[in-house]
């Protein structure tokens, strides 16, 4: 009656059509959900993550170009190792340092402490014994904190991870002026007699206050709870903000964090490799082996791949932290990942039209400022965009020129 089966085809490809006008439809209804998502989610309520270097000495310091943007430097100490960070205020300027440790209980007993130098500070103490400055810091003085070596592990949430916060310096600089910080384990904090002070240059030390500070340190060693090294955090600045290269970069740079926390590569990037298995076994068994599918899918399961990511880390977080409302923060990330990967995935198994395309660039952008794929994601998504997307297999016409050759 039909004949060569005209008419079910012609059904069959009307269906397929309003199949793929619903998951236009739901990707376009999706799209403020996503914005508003990200707004909700992004990572500029955060600092930007750094790693420490080669600055154990003062002449070498990691210098810190903007103190006053949010920074959050992770670094490790070693027993009798001290690290310095330098910058640059004006004066009257603030200066926000905050000291932190990692919240892994194997590491309860390593005890960093935080020192600022620098002209004009008020209070001065003794410097700890294996610390020396070069002749042209002579003039500076020394500010000590009191350490809060018993406080609760802190839920973060956009890492996500955790920590324990040890010291805090907020102040005005009183001088325009080069300024150090100095990170150094507190087990080794025995002090220095007036008479090396006076060697060194360091005018107007309050005896009183490095006596009492000296003490202190001293009798934790005594105690037993001040003799392991380990790994420790400084937070320098006050205005959250992140730059495009920062924005687009943060999640590389949070491996290097997780890496911090004593986590293996192994478990960092196994939900990654899973997704990508998937995704190409999804493709193989697929009708449509095209470019444009192929990268399409790779982007939606690596965007699926960053949100099973952060429930991990969630999770793994809240085996040292107290659970908090900034879980659902963490949640809501999450989910911004998830459905990225899960409207790019159907727009990558349908038909190529200009709309689809442009909504899968929009995607590509939106995962990319919001840290969605580890980069390579929307880098895909983008590149799907633009990718061809015929009819059958990929391999079609290779196979078309065989049979070509054959005959």
């Amino acid at each position: 009656m039909w004949h060569n089966g005209f008419r079910p085809a012609k059904a069959e490809k009307l269906n397929t059509d309003r199949m793929l006008g619903l998951s236009v439809k739901s990707t376009l209804a999706l799209l403020p959900v996503l914005l508003i998502m990200m707004s909700v989610a992004s990572p500029a309520s955060a600092h930007v993550p750094l790693m420490a270097g080669e600055n154990d000495n003062l002449s070498s310091a990691m210098h810190i170009s903007d103190p006053g943007k949010s920074w959050a430097i992770y670094g490790t100490l070693n027993r009798g190792i001290v690290h310095y960070y330098s910058f640059d205020l004006e004066e009257g300027e603030r200066i926000y340092l905050s000291l932190f440790k990692t919240a892994d209980p194997k590491e309860k007993n390593f005890l960093p402490a935080l020192l600022l130098l620098g002209p004009g500070l008020n209070s001065s103490t003794l410097l700890p014994e294996n610390l020396s400055l070069p002749p042209q810091a002579s003039g500076l003085k020394i500010l000590a904190t009191e350490s809060k070596y018993a406080s609760p592990a802190i839920y973060e949430p956009f890492g996500p991870s955790s920590f324990r916060e040890v010291a805090e310096i907020n102040l005005s600089a009183p001088k325009s002026a080069r300024y150090y910080a100095v990170v150094y384990d507190n087990s080794l904090s025995n002090g220095i007699t007036n008479s090396e002070i006076t060697n060194s240059g360091i005018a107007g030390s309050s005896i009183t206050n490095a006596a009492n500070a000296a003490n202190a340190a001293n009798a934790s060693v005594a105690n037993g709870t001040a003799n392991a090294a380990g790994h420790y955090g400084l937070a320098v600045g006050y205005r959250e903000e992140f730059g495009f290269l920062e924005r687009i970069t943060t999640p590389v740079r949070l491996i290097s964090v997780y890496i911090w926390e004593s986590q293996s590569l192994a478990v960092i990037f196994i939900p990654y490799l899973m997704a990508e298995i998937l995704a190409i076994l999804m493709f193989w068994r697929s009708s449509r082996k095209t470019s444009f599918s192929l990268a399409g899918s790779l982007a939606g399961f690596l965007f699926l791949a960053s949100s099973a990511s952060v429930f991990t880390q969630m999770v793994f977080n809240l085996t040292r932290a107290p659970f908090g409302p900034e879980v659902y923060i963490t949640l809501a990330i999450a989910f911004l990942h998830a459905l990225l990967g899960v409207v790019t995935i159907r727009l990558a198994r349908g038909e190529a039209g200009l709309l689809q395309r442009v909504l899968l660039a929009v995607i590509g952008t939106i995962a990319l400022l919001a840290g969605s794929g580890l980069i390579m994601g929307p880098i895909l998504a983008l590149a799907s965009s633009l990718l061809p997307s015929r009819s059958g297999s990929i391999f079609s016409r290779s196979q078309g020129g065989a049979q070509e050759n054959a005959g």
